[in-house]
């Protein structure tokens, strides 16, 4: 495990599979990257969201509308069939999420979060964070499960509906799952 970074690393590329990790009924999008950011900041105080938050997938009726809305400070990857050549949404999704952190890898980000509940990627994110990527993760608070909390370097539950447990779901500013490596940014 990483116990550290560079000093001039602190900049964290945010993917988020709004497929698989949806936000709880009624928030407010044009908060998010802003709670986002509270949580990433409360493993090490130097972490910031570079560039636009990345949102990625599938999605139909109620969610295809929200996503269409959006604030600026997102990038929208839909994914088309047109686009991907396999007929199953979550396939598309997996595929895209893949690619796009790969790209992301491959342009030098050192520090990376993914928000997804599809475990199809754990490999991916597992196999970036041994080529020293600190990779970090959250999982929806639903479907989480301990046994990949080791594929990333740091875990956050993703959403809560639940105002007892919402201090812990990154969604809502809250931190890390422990433990939490040192860290310095």
């Amino acid at each position: 495990m990483i116990d550290s970074m560079s000093s001039s690393t602190a900049g964290v590329t945010v993917i988020w599979n709004f497929q698989y990790a949806w936000i709880p009924e009624g928030y407010d999008l044009r908060t998010l990257k802003a709670s986002i950011e509270t949580s990433l900041k409360r493993c090490n105080p130097e972490f910031f969201i570079q560039g636009k938050l990345l949102a990625v997938g599938h999605a139909t009726g109620d969610k295809h509308q929200t996503i269409t809305t959006l604030p600026d400070d997102f990038e929208i990857s839909p994914v088309r069939p047109d686009n991907i050549r396999t007929p199953d949404p979550e396939d598309q999704t997996a595929l895209l999420l893949v690619m796009k952190l790969s790209m992301k890898v491959l342009a030098k980000a050192a520090n990376i979060l993914v928000i997804s509940g599809n475990y199809d990627l754990m490999g991916a994110i597992n196999g970036w964070r041994q080529r020293d990527i600190f990779m970090m993760l959250a999982l929806p608070e639903s479907s989480s499960s301990p046994d990949f909390y080791h594929f990333a370097n740091v875990n956050w539950l993703w959403a809560s509906d639940d105002p007892e447990s919402a201090a812990a779901a990154m969604v809502n500013g809250g931190g890390p799952i422990p433990p939490v490596p040192r860290v310095r940014g």
